[in-house]
C-alpha cells in the first residue's frame, strides 16, 4: 500500500515512474486466472500452464536467452540472410530444408546479335537487316557498320534460328544470346 501511495504521488512528476509501475505489475503476475490467457479453461496440461506463468515473469532478455537455449537443444538452426529474404518474398513454401529456393527458369526469349560481316557482302547484309527489322536504309546501314549490335531482342528460339540462317546466308556472322 505504501508503494502505491508513493507511486500515485510521483506519477505526475516523472516519466520514469509509469515504466516502473508497468514492470512491477508484470512481476506480480504469479498465478493469474486462466481466462486471462486462454479463451477456455484448460485443465489438461497443468505443467504447461505452470511453465507459461514462469516465462511471463521473465524480462525480454531472459526470454530471448531462453529461446536461444531451446533452439540449440532442439537442433533448430538460425535462419540465413537468404532464407529470411525468401520468407519475406513469400517463396520457399514447398522447398525442402537446405534445398535452394530459387529454381532455374528455362529461357524463352532470346536476343539476336550481329557480330560481324564479310566486307564483300555488306550491301546484302544491309538489305537483309532492313527486311528483318523494318528499319530505313540509313538506320540499317548504321546498325551494320556499328556492329556488334542487337538486331532483334526477346524473340523465340525458332525465330532466332531462322533469322540467323538468313543473315549467315548473305555473309553476316550472328550470335544468339
Amino acid at each position: 500500500a505504501a508503494f502505491r501511495t508513493a507511486i500515485s504521488t510521483a506519477i505526475g512528476t516523472s516519466r520514469i515512474v509509469p515504466r516502473l509501475v508497468a514492470r512491477q505489475s508484470q512481476r506480480k503476475i504469479i498465478n493469474p486466472p486462466i481466462s486471462l490467457f486462454h479463451s477456455t479453461a484448460r485443465n489438461d496440461a497443468p505443467k504447461v500452464d505452470e511453465v507459461f506463468y514462469k516465462i511471463l515473469q521473465l524480462d525480454v532478455i531472459e526470454v530471448h536467452l531462453l529461446t536461444e537455449l531451446v533452439n540449440e537443444k532442439m537442433g533448430v538452426a538460425p535462419l540465413t540472410d537468404a532464407q529470411r529474404a525468401a520468407m519475406a518474398a513469400g517463396g520457399g513454401g514447398g522447398a525442402a530444408a537446405g534445398a535452394p529456393a530459387v529454381e532455374e527458369e528455362k529461357k524463352t526469349a532470346f536476343d539476336l546479335k550481329l557480330t560481324g560481316f564479310d566486307a564483300k557482302s555488306k550491301i546484302k547484309v544491309i538489305k537483309e537487316i532492313r527486311a528483318i527489322t523494318g528499319l530505313g536504309l540509313k538506320d540499317a546501314k548504321e546498325m551494320v557498320e556499328g556492329y556488334p549490335k542487337t538486331v532483334k531482342s526477346d524473340i523465340k528460339m525458332e525465330e532466332a534460328e531462322e533469322i540467323k540462317a538468313k543473315l549467315e546466308a548473305v555473309g553476316a556472322t550472328v550470335e544468339i544470346s
